[in-house]
């Protein structure tokens, strides 16, 4: 395998857009994606980096997943919290170990210079759970409310 990082780029817009819509299909919790949201995604971080970055995740030549990462300022933890707001393998490159190579990266590399990383991932999402558990993620002891505006 051949793993490597890198930033979106344009020409990446159809296979990410498929991979996102991919992921929110299978997460029956979430909230419903459209392609304006992808849309807007995109521009937002694109044209804001300081908010975030989408990175593509390859195996050679081959996009085989992505990760939307958004950045802020904590309080609590002193520094800027780097949230994996998504993570996506696609189906065929599962268990090969993209997902914990991208963790290994982002901690090695202190991403952005962020002094802690944060995810959400979903209840019935077993594998997920256990492969995030395995790396060193922990429960918060906080939960997560939201008020739609």
């Amino acid at each position: 395998m051949n793993i490597r990082f890198r930033p979106y780029r344009p020409d990446d817009s159809p296979v990410l857009e498929r991979y996102i819509s991919d992921l929110y299909a299978g997460d029956i919790s979430g909230k419903p994606m459209t392609a304006d949201k992808i849309r807007n995604t995109i521009a937002m971080l694109t044209a804001r980096p300081d908010l975030g970055s989408i990175l593509m995740i390859e195996n050679g030549e081959d996009v085989v997943g992505y990760a939307i990462l958004i950045n802020f300022w904590s309080n609590e933890y002193g520094g800027i919290m780097l949230n994996i707001d998504e993570l996506y393998i696609a189906p065929g490159h599962r268990g090969k170990g993209f997902a914990s190579a991208l963790i290994s990266h982002l901690a090695q590399s202190r991403y952005n210079n962020a002094v802690a990383l944060q995810l959400e991932v979903s209840p019935k999402n077993h594998a997920a759970r256990r492969l995030y558990n395995s790396l060193g993620f922990t429960p918060h002891p906080n939960h997560v409310l939201t008020l739609e505006l």
